[in-house]
């Protein structure tokens, strides 16, 4: 039988990514955990227990190479909390800034991380590098349009593959993207920012990794 856990502490920045989070719990009959220990006294207890029943575990959020975090960065799964093991033996899609990094950092295997995500302002305007981009001239229709590209990658990676083959996703997701990208350029000259945004979704590509 193949379990899925769908974490997805939702702030007001991961907001546009409920259509994955819904679409992963309804298709996949998918156990789906909001929140955090802000918000639920219990909720460490909840994650570890969900986790152990779990073959599959998709965190949808915030990140970095030490931690994924909860609702303002408050963080939920890190060394300090001891409960990095719950990805142990598990498939893993981490949806997060920097996520590879903490797929390579804690040494996961069967894995998907990401690099940057710049989603919303508070990533465009944080001084962050992002290659060689200047992402701090994205406006916010830009990063809404960046948002509609990543909902919709994410629906079309999860109808082409599904979350039992990790490396399948992948490659469904690096499709997809390259869709986005190439619709970006053709149709959507009249926005400003078009090549800047298909910059974006570029690297939001290359920087993405398959650890098996």
């Amino acid at each position: 039988m193949n379990n899925v856990l769908c974490i997805f502490p939702k702030d007001c920045t991961t907001e546009f990514l409920s259509p994955v989070y819904e679409t992963i719990v309804s298709t996949y009959f998918a156990t789906g955990l909001l929140g955090d220990p802000t918000v639920d006294d219990d909720y460490l207890e909840k994650l570890c227990l969900e986790a152990s029943q779990a073959d599959s575990i998709i965190f949808i959020g915030h990140g970095s190479s030490r931690a994924l975090y909860g609702i303002n960065f408050n963080e939920i799964i890190c060394e300090e909390n001891g409960n990095i093991d719950i990805f142990s033996g598990k498939r893993i899609i981490l949806f997060s800034c920097k996520s590879i990094d903490f797929i390579k950092h804690f040494k996961l295997n069967n894995a998907i991380g990401f690099g940057l995500v710049p989603t919303s302002l508070i990533d465009t305007q944080s001084g962050k590098n992002f290659h060689n981009l200047s992402i701090g001239d994205l406006s916010v229709e830009d990063l809404a349009f960046i948002q509609e590209c990543i909902v919709r990658i994410w629906q079309n990676s999860l109808k082409e593959s599904d979350l039992f083959d990790v490396h399948k996703f992948y490659n469904a997701f690096s499709f997809y993207t390259n869709s986005e990208i190439v619709n970006c350029l053709l149709n959507h000259k009249s926005t400003p920012n078009y090549r800047l945004i298909a910059d974006v979704l570029y690297y939001l590509k290359e920087d993405m990794d398959y650890v098996r």
